[in-house]
């Protein structure tokens, strides 16, 4: 198909470094074009154009009748409550079988989880 058996190891490997020899001459051909200038692109930093030309800042006077007397409050005038939860220790857990918590009628599953530690 396509030719491919009947080309041999030798053909293909020249093929190779004829195309791998005119990628390089291509490569250094163009980094030579660039840095003589041939196919220079300045940037517009570098551009020497007079219309771009740096201006100069130019002072503004700020005077203190400019701005407020006082600070302007803000907005949440209220204390808001941060609430904050500790994590205690109780110490090695040994755990519960999954099966209490499967059965809704175990007499020690309110117990069981009111020593349960959860954070909202």
């Amino acid at each position: 198909m396509f030719g491919i058996d009947q080309i041999s190891w030798g053909q293909f490997g020249t093929f190779i470094l004829i195309f791998l020899g005119l990628w390089y001459l291509w490569v250094i051909l163009m980094a030579i074009a660039h840095q003589t200038g041939l196919s220079r692109n300045t940037l517009f930093e570098e551009d020497q154009a007079s219309s771009f030309a740096k201006e100069d800042f130019k002072p503004i006077a700020v005077c203190s009748w400019d701005f407020p007397s006082q600070l302007m409050p803000f907005a949440h005038e209220t204390a808001i409550p941060l609430p904050v939860s500790f994590y205690e220790e109780t110490g090695l857990d040994e755990g519960y079988a999954i099966d209490r918590f499967a059965s809704p009628n175990d007499p020690h599953l309110p117990a069981i989880l009111e020593q349960v530690q959860y954070q909202q």
